[in-house]
């Protein structure tokens, strides 16, 4: 897949450096050797808790008729879809990408790690979101088809200054924690090689998937849980020639990668 440096169409900042740099160590070296991790929360079904920070900031979001809003509103789950797809690890491209990897000096694959820290804190930092948050979820996108990115996000996009605008994808608790979706989660996790391996652990268990999810409901119809949660922001500027690009967060690392 081609990288391109710019697609265009006519941080909370780190207070825990420490779980910040286990992070991107942990994605560098499933980058480079394509480690698997297991998430107990996801196979337990739990909902995902409604309480992501974000610097705090007063918000001047853009009007849904405005022009750069429906520019980036027409383009942003596909961005968003693309990036995240880029770093499927199973990707025939990023095999062999890992393959280079791998025939890396320490030297540099230091460097790369310090890269790609700098710039997914430099990223986080424009756009006023936390850098854990945004590693953590940020593949998980790739997975999804655009009408379910469409079904389940409300985006909303907010001035930066400087022609600079963050496009903020909000998860909407109601649609993801829908009956559906807890039937859906529960036959998968069913099928899921952890439920084969461990027959003993309730893992997928459709009644309890079902009542986390229909509790998470109540709560936020009874309105103790907000519907809605910021998860994921990408980075857009308007050019001179008024054309909006977006700045895909991995730019720098790819470049480094291909030179």
């Amino acid at each position: 897949m081609k990288r391109n440096k710019q697609i265009s169409t006519g941080k909370k900042f780190i207070h825990n450096a420490s779980v910040f740099q286990t992070c991107i160590a942990g994605i560098f070296l499933i980058f480079i050797f394509g480690m698997n991790g297991f998430s107990q929360t996801s196979y337990k079904g739990i909902s995902m808790n409604n309480n992501i920070q974000t610097k705090n900031i007063s918000p001047g979001y853009l009007d849904k008729n405005n022009p750069v809003f429906i520019s980036i509103k027409s383009r942003a789950a596909q961005d968003l879809k693309q990036a995240s797809e880029e770093g499927d690890m199973e990707s025939s491209e990023n095999k062999l990408i890992k393959s280079k990897i791998r025939t890396w000096s320490e030297k540099k694959r230091k460097q790369f790690q310090a890269l790609f820290e700098k710039s997914i804190n430099d990223y986080t930092s424009q756009t006023n979101f936390d850098a854990d948050t945004f590693m953590m979820i940020f593949s998980e996108f790739g997975k999804m088809d655009l009408k379910q990115i469409a079904d389940e996000y409300d985006l909303r996009v907010q001035s930066l200054g400087d022609n600079k605008f963050a496009a903020e994808f909000w998860e909407d608790g109601l649609a993801v924690n829908s009956e559906a979706n807890a039937i859906k989660n529960a036959h998968e996790l069913a099928a899921s090689d952890y439920a084969k391996k461990h027959p003993d652990s309730g893992i997928g268990d459709i009644s309890k998937i079902k009542e986390t999810y229909a509790a998470t409901r109540k709560s936020i119809n009874n309105g103790e849980t907000q519907r809605f949660t910021k998860v994921i922001v990408l980075l857009y500027t308007k050019e001179k020639d008024s054309s909006i690009v977006f700045h895909n967060p991995f730019q720098a690392v790819f470049d480094f990668i291909l030179k």
